[in-house]
């Protein structure tokens, strides 16, 4: 019983620390490169107005990519990714599959 409790909570840790590493690193990009254009007051009511733009995973994908090709940020891809699933887990919410 030990042990299976034991395996079960290893597999969940190892499981997240990757969703959580990503998160973090689309945190650290977000606040380098979005809030200097989006801090206008508290950005968090860009995220949550009740009039956003933004209504679906792939739209946000779309307004990350748009910002960096815009703006001429150096972003890889990955790094859009990491961004997008940072904004979507801390305020949209959007299902992910």
């Amino acid at each position: 019983m030990k042990r299976s409790l034991f395996i079960a909570s290893a597999l969940l840790v190892t499981g997240l620390q990757p969703a959580l590493a990503d998160t973090s690193e689309g945190k650290a990009l977000h606040d380098a490169k979005c809030l200097s254009c989006h801090m206008v007051g508290d950005h968090t009511k860009l995220y949550t107005r009740k009039d956003r733009k933004v209504d679906s995973l792939k739209r946000l994908g779309g307004m990350v990519s748009a910002c960096t090709q815009n703006l001429n940020i150096d972003w890889f891809p990955e790094d859009e990714k990491k961004v997008v699933d940072y904004i979507n887990a801390t305020w949209y919410h959007f299902p992910t599959k």
